[in-house]
């Protein structure tokens, strides 16, 4: 599937180096980060620039989330160079595209609490949407980032299987062979919000009852394993670690009383539900 390669309104920022070729058949995807500076001025801006270009650590996407302001380094269709690599593995590559968006903020301080979306976030979603990248997080929500010790909370355990073999939307923090905790614990509700489109589940209904079959096979790692994969992503919403404790507790218990994981799934998400509407309404409110 071909998309958009320049995103339209986007300002031509010169890179230091062409992007490199993208060879890999994995599914499409895209990476945020934060700069780890204070948005909203252009000297800023222009800062952020020179230290990427210095660095010769260009994503494709710089975006300032106060004023809406969107540059571009690199088409959408070729590698950038704000990952570094997994070993042999050429992580800035992987997948059919790999679009890295560099937001100016900090990871401590989620740039959705206080963000001014517009017309060219807008633009760049679409863009991002037109390589086929669901509106999904194959990880989970990026782990909220505690500067000082720095650490993420809960930490991310990086998984190279999942970031090898499936698509969507990631975190620096989620990203093997990489220690950096950035975007921090971004609200993927507003995220996807300010975008003109609503959260999308992870799986579909089929798809869980097969895993409900792995959980009786296998027990408690692959029930870990749905835990984070599909419960954490049923509402984007859910941030602390208090939340989604609740949620697998309900999860448990449904479980271990004999429920279909459809209906462990909808205990879940009653306690979820509540959170991500308060979420929705501020992206509403904040967009």
């Amino acid at each position: 599937m071909a998309g958009t390669i320049w995103i339209p309104g986007a300002e031509r920022l010169k890179p230091s180096a062409p992007g490199g070729t993208i060879t890999s058949n994995a599914p499409p995807r895209v990476v945020w980060h934060t700069t780890e500076a204070d948005p909203g001025t252009s000297s800023v801006w222009a800062a952020m620039i020179r230290v990427l270009t210095n660095k010769s650590a260009e994503p494709q996407i710089l975006y300032d989330p106060l004023t809406d302001r969107l540059g571009q380094f690199l088409p959408l269709n070729v590698g950038g160079r704000a990952l570094r690599n997994d070993g042999s593995t050429m992580t800035n590559r992987v997948g059919k595209v790999c679009i890295q968006v560099e937001v100016i903020g900090r990871a401590a301080k989620p740039f959705t609490g206080y963000w001014k979306p517009g017309k060219n976030f807008r633009a760049m979603m679409t863009a991002i949407r037109s390589w086929g990248i669901k509106d999904s997080w194959p990880a989970g929500p990026p782990p909220r980032f505690v500067a000082s010790p720095p650490h993420n909370v809960p930490e991310s355990p990086r998984s190279r299987t999942i970031w090898l073999n499936r698509g969507g939307h990631y975190g620096h923090s989620h990203i093997p062979g990489n220690d950096h905790g950035d975007p921090g614990a971004i609200s993927v509700t507003a995220l996807f919000a300010a975008s003109g489109a609503p959260p999308k589940e992870l799986f579909t209904v089929g798809q869980y009852e097969n895993l409900m079959q792995q959980i009786k096979n296998e027990g408690a790692a692959t029930r870990q394993e749905v835990r984070r994969q599909a419960i954490w992503a049923l509402r984007y919403g859910v941030q602390t670690e208090d939340e989604r404790a609740q949620a697998n507790r309900a999860f448990d218990d449904a479980i271990d009383a004999g429920k279909s994981l459809k209906e462990a799934l909808a205990a879940a998400a009653r306690v979820l539900q509540p959170i991500a509407d308060d979420l929705e309404r501020a992206a509403r409110k904040n967009g």
